[in-house]
């Protein structure tokens, strides 16, 4: 799925809280965490992959396009912070 229309589903999801927009931007992004998931280390991986997509909805919410950050860029930053938190007990 192109970048422009995951920015319209991000969108929809914002305006409508359509959980059908939410899950195909999940389904879109997650990939990407998941990759970072890997990168992060095996011992924690089951915690960072509940405790994100728990977070998802409140995260994709924030991204914006106007911003000229592209989502795997925002996707990849928010959630290494975050699950670094969540490694060093602060989340």
């Amino acid at each position: 799925m192109e970048e422009k229309d995951l920015a319209k589903l991000i969108e929809q999801y914002r305006l409508t809280g359509s959980q059908q927009a939410l899950e195909a931007v999940r389904g879109a992004c997650w990939p990407v965490i998941e990759s970072l998931i890997s990168e992060l280390g095996e011992d924690s991986a089951d915690v960072l992959r509940e405790k994100g997509r728990d977070r998802f909805p409140f995260i994709i919410g924030k991204y914006q396009t106007a911003a000229g950050l592209s989502l795997e860029t925002f996707l990849r930053n928010t959630y290494r912070f975050y699950f670094q938190q969540i490694i060093k007990g602060e989340a």
